[in-house]
Formats: structure tokens, C-alpha cells, sequence
């Protein structure tokens, strides 16, 4: 059974402004640290990586229900890969602690100027 969906479309231009708390109020320090490792990649890569995670955050959010909320945080939301280079949502502290007993679905695309995101929640059966 399928909980919840969610997509977010993101300009990767508008990431460029992010900095500082913004960031750390938003990204994993996981996700902090993917980032500051492309310090020599073009910036327009750098944008896109933001931008992309973003898109997940929200598109989790909205599958959820919720928006961010105190229960459902940004920063609690992280994009990993599979060792095939699939992406995953994982989740931490409280956002895990109150996440549905479910399967999450995650498709990310970007062509400028949008990152995309698409999350479906499927329901994990006990």
C-alpha cells in the first residue's frame, strides 16, 4: 500500500546563495562533507549536488504529509548511494524515530535549471 508521495523541483541557481547556518541548518553533516569535497568542481556541480539533496528533503516531506516539521527536520534527511550508484533515503534522530514503518522509493534527475526529486513511501507489511 502506498503511504505517501512526494516530488520538489529545485533552481539549482537559487543554491548558490546558500551558506553558512543555512546550510548547517538544512544538510547532514554527512551530506556537509560530500559537498566541501567538491571544492574543485565547477560550481554549477557543486549547485547541483545542493540543489538535488534538497529536492529529496522536500520530496520526503511531502510524502510524509508533513512539510518540515518538528517531527520530520532537513537536516534529518540524507541522500546515500547504493555501491551501484543508486540514491536512498536514511534517516536519523527524530525524523527516523517517527518515519512510518515503510519502504522509500527515490528518484532524482537534474537538467538546469531544476534538480527533481520523486519520493514514494510504500507501506512495509509486519
Amino acid at each position: 500500500m502506498i503511504l505517501g508521495t512526494g516530488i520538489d523541483a529545485v533552481n539549482i541557481e537559487r543554491v548558490k546563495r546558500l551558506q553558512g547556518r543555512t546550510l548547517e541548518k538544512l544538510f547532514n553533516p554527512e551530506e556537509l562533507e560530500q559537498y566541501h569535497a567538491l571544492e574543485t568542481a565547477h560550481e554549477d556541480v557543486r549547485a547541483q549536488f545542493l540543489a538535488s539533496r534538497f529536492a529529496v528533503k522536500e520530496a520526503y516531506a511531502k510524502a510524509r504529509g508533513t512539510g518540515f516539521s518538528p517531527v520530520v527536520i532537513p537536516s534529518e534527511i540524507i541522500t546515500r548511494k547504493e555501491e551501484d550508484g543508486r540514491p536512498y533515503v536514511a534517516l536519523c534522530g527524530k525524523t527516523l524515530d517517527n518515519a512510518p514503518k515503510a519502504v522509500v522509493h527515490l528518484s532524482i534527475t537534474h537538467e538546469q535549471p531544476l534538480a527533481i526529486a520523486m519520493v514514494i513511501l510504500e507501506a512495509v507489511e509486519d
